[in-house]
Formats: structure tokens, C-alpha cells, sequence
């Protein structure tokens, strides 16, 4: 017979398992706690009945993808089942439009890029200005996406200690525009592939491309 408590520790809830017999404790991570006005929950439960979801983390998921969908934005992790099959890979000269795609792989200076999104990309595109010699204002400067020397989380910022500045999140259109204008400038040879989502807005629905950047 096992019975559960749950005690909340920083941002996240843990779980602990024990057991009737032993007194042995288990303990289980869980996903990360937001907490709701009971006002915002109640209108949540409304969204839910005409969204026909059935919890109420299907319905803010279902809300997310649909603002991200409108903002041409992506996630972090990609749905499979909403990807095509890869077809011959297209090539362009220029950048085609980016809304809905999803990196499938990625290289910059020859090195494979593990965390396959753009806005990763561009952190480590950064990563090698500093790696050859640019920090705080001098990083900063040379960006020219938004960019703080100092901790900051307010206006689409997030602080990224292992580079020391605090950067606006963009688009994937944008963010590979700035990775394609450091690539260029600093002669740093990058490549990337890419495959559009299977929706309506994208260029190129279910297909595949390659971009490179920074070839002298």
C-alpha cells in the first residue's frame, strides 16, 4: 500500500512516494508549477469547453501553438506527426521564408549543433564571437539583434550566463539572418538543414532545404 504527499520546492513540485509497509521514500520529479487567479482559471475551464479540451494543460497547449502558428514562431520540440516526409533536399542562394520549420541538423565551423533549434543556433553563433575574444559590451556590440551586457528577463530576454549578456528571443527568420551576417563577416563557416511544418502558412509545406553561410 503506498500512499503520496507532495511538498513544493522552488519552481517545481516534488512527489514523494512512500511506502506503508517500509517507510521507504521515492521521490519523483514533476513538470514545472504555474499558479492561476481563481478568476483565470475559471475562464481557462471556459476556453477548455470550446476548445473541447479535456485538461487544462491540452488547452494552454492548444492556446500556445495557435499564438506561436500566428507569431510564425516554433517550438522547442518538434511534433513528428506533423512533419512531411523528407523529399530532395532544396538549396536557395537567399534565405526563403522561415515561419514553421524545424532544424533537422545543424553545423557551425564543422562542429554538429546538438540542441536543434533556431534560437539555439543563434546562442551558439554568439558562443564563437566569444570564443574568439568578444565579451560583454564588445559581445554586445558587435550583435545586432537586442542585446544587454547585464541579467535581464523582461521583454522577451533571457540571461544565457555561459555567454555573459542577456538576449531577445526572435524569430526564425531573424535569427538566422544575424547568424548568416556573423557567419559572413567573421568567416565562420556555417550549414544548415531545415524542413518546413506541414501547415497552410508555410513556403514550402512538408519539404526540406539547406542554407549556408560564412563560405569564403
Amino acid at each position: 500500500m503506498f500512499y503520496v504527499t507532495y511538498l513544493l520546492d522552488g519552481a517545481q513540485e516534488a512527489c514523494y512516494i512512500f511506502s506503508a509497509r517500509s517507510g521507504e521514500r521515492l521521490e519523483r520529479r514533476m513538470m514545472p508549477v504555474i499558479r492561476l487567479s481563481d478568476a483565470t482559471f475559471t475562464e481557462l475551464k471556459a476556453i477548455a469547453t470550446w476548445l473541447s479540451a479535456k485538461t487544462p494543460s491540452e488547452t494552454i497547449d492548444r492556446l500556445v501553438r495557435e499564438k506561436l502558428d500566428q507569431l510564425g514562431l516554433e517550438r522547442d520540440t518538434a511534433d513528428e506527426s506533423e512533419l512531411g516526409s523528407d523529399h530532395e533536399v532544396m538549396k536557395f542562394d537567399k534565405a526563403p521564408g522561415l515561419s514553421f520549420t524545424r532544424l533537422t541538423a545543424a553545423k557551425i565551423g564543422g562542429v554538429p549543433v546538438k540542441k536543434m533549434n533556431w534560437a539555439n543556433l543563434l546562442l551558439e553563433m554568439i558562443a564563437s564571437l566569444k570564443a574568439k575574444g568578444l565579451l560583454g559590451r564588445t559581445l554586445v556590440g558587435e550583435l545586432q539583434v537586442p542585446a544587454k551586457t547585464f541579467q535581464y528577463s523582461s521583454d522577451g530576454y533571457k540571461y544565457h550566463p555561459e555567454l555573459g549578456i542577456s538576449v531577445q528571443g526572435q524569430s526564425a527568420q531573424d535569427a538566422w539572418k544575424e547568424i548568416e551576417r556573423i557567419a559572413n563577416k567573421w568567416a565562420i563557416p556555417v550549414e544548415v538543414k531545415f524542413q518546413w511544418r506541414q501547415n497552410k502558412n508555410a513556403q514550402h509545406p512538408g519539404r526540406s532545404a539547406l542554407l549556408r553561410a560564412g563560405r569564403s
